[in-house]
């Protein structure tokens, strides 16, 4: 099996950062993952299909022309519209389609109608635990047209044994309730995100810490990332923690730095501040709202030790950790979700043991509530999170150790940079997922190349038939049809009618609907909308032809030339 030559992309991933009130570690995966498949990919093209006029066209053509710039990638760049698949017949030429994101259901889409073969499907997952992820993400994974060969990527073990745990539940119920059998035909394979060790790296403390406005006497106590109990990590308790330190460390100047980005929906940063008074920490805390996340590594190679209480289970893998272990800053975090993977228990950091019990029955019973889903998601998340127990007293003895030991400190800080170049530095991580486009490649090879769209059929909208009682008629294709004056002069040259939406100009659609007006000027005479299907079909769609025909008689530019009301 030759290896990945083309590599199809969706582009749909990236959002708009303005448009959000925090910064979220998704948008910080799915740019490092596409950057780095851009860089270290050993395939000569890479094909990314995009919405025009959208934010992720620049998005897309903007990081490929600073990473070219940079010289940084030698794999040719295409971009490919997904207006193109409405009203044409596009055959993409690509060995896999992946995603950077978790959304599945458009990959499958473009493999089952606008691939040259059926070709891997592969997408990274970056969340789990919404509660609307049972019908969109899991409930859709048990219905749709998944083959052998098709993988959802998790960033964890811990991430994939709840994938297999929360698809086997839905299965089990509807066969038990409904009698339908049900089950994920893909596979869960496990790659880690990475990490650009060239940009995380161990760096002078004085130089970093003035640039941070940190103190050089200070045993400097670090925690980067959004700022919010309600989806990320409750530091209050870390606090309390924290003051214990302070008490038993009476000739140590300590320092803790809270940094990351408060959500403006719903704040954390005051309950923080008023903790931080009760406690009487102020002059041993300090907050950096807004920090600049673009230079995070000079923060991280800042610090002593690099610490993260995670609770939450919207977590899946967590960036930060290994950040810090490139910059060789010893990790003291949660044994939860993906750390468990990432850090190494007594040789790069420790892992802070974890309680939890079974006590969700009530949050099952009132699954829909609140009816708004983002509340729901916040109640769900934030209340969950508070049962979990992170064991304070270890977590202090382990910063107690790191205070105490600077050979310790030392070791550890060395063991971290050796095991974030070995294990999570892009290059490496990009070479494990091509393996597996190779892998998947290779089982696809064997199987028969079977056509599923019927299986796609249940999720299809269907305008026409559903709504087909709204108008006062419905034509058949021997309507007949002519230009109008307006046509003529549009077709002989003359000012375009003014389009509604700059979009309009990306669309088949309203492009075809020009090219028929001036099919039907050089007819000079009646014509029937099949004798313009057979003329343009092999280049457009027959519903395509349809709509683009009844544009022009909607825009004065056709007209009927015969009875269609009686």
């Amino acid at each position: 099996m030759e290896k990945c030559k083309n590599i199809g992309i969706m582009g749909n991933a990236f959002r708009v950062m303005a448009g959000l009130d925090t910064v979220y570690g998704y948008d910080v995966a799915v740019d490092d993952l596409f950057k780095a498949i851009a860089t270290y990919t050993t395939a000569e093209k890479m094909k990314c299909l995009y919405e025009p006029m959208q934010f992720q066209e620049q998005a897309i053509k903007r990081k490929y022309k600073l990473l070219k710039r940079k010289g940084k990638v030698n794999t040719e760049l295409e971009l490919i519209s997904e207006f193109d698949t409405l009203g044409v017949n596009p055959q993409i030429d690509v060995d896999i389609l992946h995603n950077v994101s978790m959304e599945f259901k458009e990959l499958i889409y473009m493999r089952e109608f606008f691939t040259k073969t059926k070709c891997p499907i592969t997408y990274t997952i970056h969340g789990a635990s919404y509660p609307n992820y049972i019908e969109s993400l899991y409930l859709m994974k048990l219905l749709l047209p998944f083959r052998k060969y098709d993988s959802l990527i998790c960033t964890s073990h811990a991430v994939k044994a709840t994938i297999q745990r929360m698809l086997e539940n839905i299965s089990e119920s509807l066969k038990k309730s409904h009698n339908i059998d049900v089950r994920y035909e893909g596979r869960l394979d496990v790659i880690p995100l990475g990490i650009d060790i060239d940009k995380f790296k161990p760096m002078p403390k004085e130089a970093a810490r003035m640039k941070n406005d940190l103190p050089n006497d200070a045993f400097v106590i670090l925690w980067i990332g959004r700022l919010s109990a309600y989806d990320k990590a409750d530091l209050l308790p870390m606090l309390v923690m924290y003051k214990r330190l302070l008490k038993n460390n009476p000739n140590r100047k300590l320092l803790l730095v809270l940094a990351g980005h408060d959500r403006v929906t719903m704040p954390f940063l005051p309950a923080i501040y008023q903790s931080i008074e009760q406690l009487g920490l102020g002059d041993n805390v300090k907050v950096i709202d807004k920090n600049d996340v673009s230079n995070r590594e000079t923060l991280f190679a800042s610090a002593d030790v690099f610490i993260s209480p995670i609770d939450n289970v919207q977590e899946t893998f967590g960036i930060t950790p290994i950040e810090a272990m490139a910059c060789g800053v010893p990790q003291v975090v949660s044994g939860w979700d993906g750390y468990k993977d990432t850090v190494a228990d007594g040789e790069t950091g420790f892992l802070v043991p974890t309680y939890w019990m079974k006590c969700d029955d009530d949050i099952r019973r009132a699954a829909l509530v609140p009816s708004d889903m983002l509340h729901r998601t916040g109640l769900q998340h934030f209340s969950l999170a508070q049962s979990v127990v992170v064991d304070l007293e270890y977590y202090q003895d382990c910063i107690q150790r790191l205070i105490d030991d600077e050979e310790l400190r030392q070791k550890m800080s060395e063991n971290s940079r050796k095991r974030a170049v070995e294990k999570f530095q892009w290059s490496k991580i990009i070479k494990q997922y091509e393996e597996l486009w190779d892998e998947l490649r290779s089982i696809q090879s064997e199987e028969e190349d079977v056509n599923r769209q019927d299986e796609l059929k249940f999720i299809q909208p269907i305008y026409c038939d559903a709504f087909a009682s709204y108008p006062t008629k419905f034509l058949e294709s021997d309507v007949m049809v002519k230009v109008t004056e307006e046509g003529h002069e549009l077709a002989t040259g003359g000012a375009y009618r003014a389009s509604h939406y700059p979009m309009e100009e990306g669309l088949v659609q309203f492009k075809l609907g020009r090219k028929i007006v001036e099919y039907l000027d050089e007819k000079a005479g009646e014509c029937s909308v099949q004798e313009i299907i057979n003329n343009l079909k092999d280049e457009y769609t027959e519903s395509m032809i349809k709509r683009s025909t009844l544009w022009a008689l909607k825009q004065g530019l056709a007209r009927f030339a015969n009875e269609r009301t009686k």
